[in-house]
């Protein structure tokens, strides 16, 4: 059961350095850093790091872990919001994740929720936005931080988010309570988006038997073997219906149609409508929890603690 403890506070300011330059994905459903987790997205070779376990069992077996977490609310220097970050909007926010997140074993509770008065990022370009906060605003690394601006300029404002470190991520004022929450926090803790590599020439095949000589599950896509081959459904919205399901005939790089289930439209990780994304998998719980453990034994991920 997870305690959140309610702490508020203003912040002051000073200087932190900037991570190392990654190439970066982006689209209007979020920004995030493709190439910190695997870099060579060529070579087809399962890592040994990973079990690709989707067995249940080995999920449960995790013990429980507890990630603190500090909201920053951010609004016009001079106080004012045209949609203030509250307290009953963060509980929404805890709530949300605590409920995405259960079959992981992982707990989110409230370290702290701190307002930042500046215009210089209450409204603007993302990228702005992140050299601003990293140069001006301080960041704890036993914490996972969540900024919450008004909106972002990014592509007429429809720009909803973005993991830009490994504990610094944001969303707008219009995603503290949906899908993109969770969704961001997965980028936080290793995981990728499901259509990943879609037009690569090694793109993710549709066939799930390994026996399969074109079966390369393990080495493409997500690196998760429990969600299909999937395309970026940005911009086909149309071909999901109102149950979530998929009725379109769209075709991956070796010319096969996807084959995607309403499991596949509601997950996550996926750019799907956004009022279907609700889940995640067991394969995808197993890698988040295994990047966990594999990040911590090389002294990353300093803000995810054992439940005591």
């Amino acid at each position: 059961m997870c305690n959140m403890i309610l702490l508020f506070s203003i912040v002051g300011s000073f200087f932190i350095s900037d991570p190392p330059d990654f190439s970066i994905e982006s689209s209007n459903f979020c920004i995030y850093d493709s190439g910190e987790i695997e870099h060579n997205m060529n070579q087809c070779k399962p890592n040994p790091a990973y079990s690709y376990s989707t067995d249940p069992h080995d999920l449960s077996d995790f013990s429980e872990v507890v990630i603190p977490i500090v909201f920053w609310g951010i609004n016009k220097t001079d106080g004012s919001n045209q949609d203030p970050l509250t307290k009953a909007k963060v509980q929404e926010s805890l709530e949300l994740l605590n409920s995405a997140f259960a079959e992981m074993k992982i707990c989110f509770e409230l370290n702290d929720l701190n307002y930042i008065d500046d215009s210089e990022i209450y409204w603007s370009d993302y990228y702005k936005f992140n050299k601003h906060v990293k140069k001006n605003y301080p960041v704890s690394d036993e914490v996972l931080n969540i900024y919450v601006p008004y909106r972002f300029t990014n592509n007429n404002n429809n720009l909803r988010g973005g993991k830009w470190s490994s504990n610094q991520m944001s969303v707008n004022m219009l995603n503290y309570k949906t899908g993109i929450l969770p969704h961001e926090v997965g980028h936080i803790l290793g995981l990728l988006h499901t259509h990943t590599g879609e037009k690569a020439m090694n793109c993710e095949h549709i066939t799930r038997d390994e026996n399969d000589l074109s079966y390369n599950a393990k080495c493409t896509g997500d690196r998760v073997t429990d969600t299909n081959a999937m395309p970026n459904l940005y911009r086909y919205f149309h071909l999901i219906n109102e149950n979530c399901e998929y009725e379109g005939d769209l075709r991956n790089c070796e010319d096969l149609p996807y084959q995607l289930t309403e499991e596949d439209i509601r997950n996550f990780m996926g750019y799907t409508q956004h009022s279907c994304r609700s889940t995640f998998t067991v394969g995808q719980g197993i890698r988040a929890r295994e990047f966990i453990e594999n990040s911590q034994k090389s002294g990353k991920l300093g803000f995810v603690f054992q439940k005591k």
